[in-house]
């Protein structure tokens, strides 16, 4: 696998650190393991470390991944996905716009603390 997954310190966020390529497939099997998790657990924040990966798919699988791969995977719509990317890194960017016209609700940050702020920020 090309990526490890835990439950943050706090219980409140799944955490995905992709070691290796990110493509399609990767995606794919990332989804089977968030929706797994979300099921079992109830968490549906999740924070997507990819810094020093390059998204590496194409336009087409992006759009296919947002708009039929998460579905048929079983990730809910109403999840909300934080991008961790390095700083100048625009490749996670149509991931990030494809995502939310899909439906779900995700954002490309260059910061862990600011994309756990945003992840925590309407919990009480």
């Amino acid at each position: 696998m090309n990526f490890k997954i835990t439950i943050s310190e706090n219980g409140k966020y799944i955490i995905g650190k992709v070691y290796g390529k990110l493509d399609r497939k990767t995606a794919q099997q990332l989804a089977k393991e968030y929706a797994k998790i979300i099921n079992s657990t109830g968490i549906r924040r999740i924070l997507n470390d990819v810094r020093g990966i390059t998204d590496k798919m194409s336009i087409l699988d992006g759009y296919e991944y947002a708009y039929m791969d998460a579905k048929s995977l079983g990730l809910p719509r109403n999840i909300q996905a934080a991008i961790v990317c390095d700083e100048g890194d625009d490749s996670h960017n149509f991931q990030e716009t494809v995502a939310r016209n899909a439906g779900y609700n995700a954002k490309v940050f260059h910061s862990i603390e600011q994309a756990v702020k945003w992840l925590l920020a309407d919990i009480s």
